[in-house]
């Protein structure tokens, strides 16, 4: 199998030292890139530049920073090559900055230099971003290239059972659905595995998701083709 793989997450920028990030190490994507990359996969891995990345055979490994960034990538590759499978495990930034206000004046967001930071107050507006997620089978098939199987993930913080199906639901456009809580994520990292809004499995730790994916997914390319 042909797998694209997101890992980590994006940086988005306010000025040259400045940035809005969230706590995604690319810890769990470096681990299931490198279990499938073992298990034959051919993978091609997206990770953030602040993140961990795998290494070993098999495996492409292209850096992003911003949500541009990944959308551009990913949009990219699913035009100029076929994939079986796109694991989107990528912690993406629902904002970006807009435009900051400091000390009587507006500014735009970017790297080209550092905001004074005499002022007492600054104000970032966030613009909200689109959601990769649905747009990752269309930019496969503009490309005239199959449309993969699409694996999503959510994370939730202590969310009640109700909402976290709500959330899941949420992802029409995935295949699969992989969620955890950071409410469990103490010591055992628990993944719960839904198809069609029903949980279909739970597994335990990264490398054991990895596996499961691959003979999820092997097993639906064989149906297919």
């Amino acid at each position: 199998m042909k797998i694209l793989l997101t890992s980590g997450g994006t940086r988005e920028p306010i000025d040259a030292a400045r940035f809005v990030t969230n706590l995604s190490t690319g810890n769990t994507g470096r681990i299931i890139a490198e279990a499938l990359a073992g298990l034959g996969c051919e993978v091609v891995c997206l990770a953030a530049a602040g993140g961990v990345k795998p290494a070993g055979v098999n495996l492409r490994v292209v850096e992003f920073s911003t949500f541009a960034d990944l959308n551009g990538a990913l949009r990219q590759f699913l035009r100029k090559e076929s994939f079986d499978a796109v694991i989107h495990l990528a912690a993406v930034s629902d904002y970006s900055p807009a435009r900051i206000e400091a000390g009587g004046r507006e500014y735009l967001p970017g790297l080209d230099a550092k905001l004074d930071s005499s002022p007492e107050e600054m104000r970032v507006t966030l613009r909200r971003n689109f959601k990769i997620l649905d747009r990752i089978k269309g930019y496969a098939a503009a490309g005239n290239r199959q449309k993969p199987q699409l694996v999503g993930f959510k994370l939730t913080s202590g969310a009640a059972p109700a909402k976290v199906l709500e959330k899941v639901n949420a992802l029409r456009s995935a295949d699969l659905v992989v969620h955890n809580d950071l409410a469990e994520m103490k010591g055992a990292h628990p993944f719960h595995i839904y198809k069609g809004g029903r949980r279909i499995a739970d597994i335990e730790g990264p490398a054991a998701l990895a596996g499961w994916l691959y003979k999820s997914l092997s097993r639906t390319e064989a149906l297919c083709c």
